[in-house]
């Protein structure tokens, strides 16, 4: 019995580790060794997400008191803009993209983590949640638990801003583009509404912005969403 038991053990390490050491060094090469994305400042793609969200954020209006979470923040440009609206929290997966954000931006607290681990502390804590890029990089089989650890993170009557790309236009950009990251599991806008109600969201608010990839193609690939928490 031990023996089954042990090998089933191996098998699953194999099939696991080697899945998370690609995805960590891919997340290492972009976040720390590419120039286009490892600066402290955000890039011309970042940048106009950050519009977006800013948009959103004044719109609601936040304190300086403020409890903000940046929810895969990666090498950390988001969290330090988000630091004029609040107390600043980034958490990322990826134990060296952690270490280089905190190298980047040593005043603001940074997590090696998920959801998961730091709901014990932090249930019902937060004022806003913000999660850029990062929704499409979870495997759909756990994305609705996903969502609904950002609502039980939520304060009552919080707000969570996130983008992803639309999956409506999945086939477009990957003739332009090709698949790169280690998991592409897009959305539609749809889904995205559905998925967020059903978890506690309301008051669902959407932007959506068009990337021009050259001359002759622009494509509205990003949809932003704003949702509150459900007080009930």
């Amino acid at each position: 019995m031990i023996k089954k038991v042990l090998k089933k053990i191996k098998g699953f390490i194999k099939v696991i580790l080697p899945s998370k050491v690609v995805e960590d060094n891919y997340y290492k090469k972009l976040f720390v060794k590419n120039d286009k994305w490892n600066k402290a400042i955000p890039n011309n793609d970042e940048l106009r997400r950050w519009e977006s969200i800013e948009a959103f954020i004044k719109e609601i209006g936040f304190s300086q008191e403020s409890l903000i979470l940046d929810l895969g923040c990666g090498r950390g440009w988001l969290s330090n803009l988000l630091s004029k609206y609040g107390d600043v929290i980034g958490i990322d997966p990826v134990k060296v993209v952690v270490n280089y954000a905190r190298e980047l931006f040593p005043h603001i607290k940074f997590l090696k983590g998920t959801t998961k681990n730091i709901l014990p502390n932090y249930s019902e804590k937060f004022d806003l949640i913000v999660s850029s890029e990062v929704f499409e990089h979870i495997e759909d089989s756990k994305k609705e638990a996903f969502v609904k650890d950002i609502f039980n993170l939520l304060k009552p009557n919080g707000t969570v801003i996130i983008t992803t790309p639309r999956k409506e236009v999945f086939n477009e950009w990957a003739k332009v583009t090709g698949i790169k990251q280690p998991v592409e599991d897009w959305i539609s806008e749809q889904q995205i509404e559905d998925m967020f109600k059903k978890n506690g969201g309301k008051n669902p608010k959407l932007k959506r912005i068009p990337v021009q990839f050259n001359e002759q193609t622009v494509i509205e690939i990003y949809q932003v969403w704003l949702f509150k928490k459900d007080e009930k």
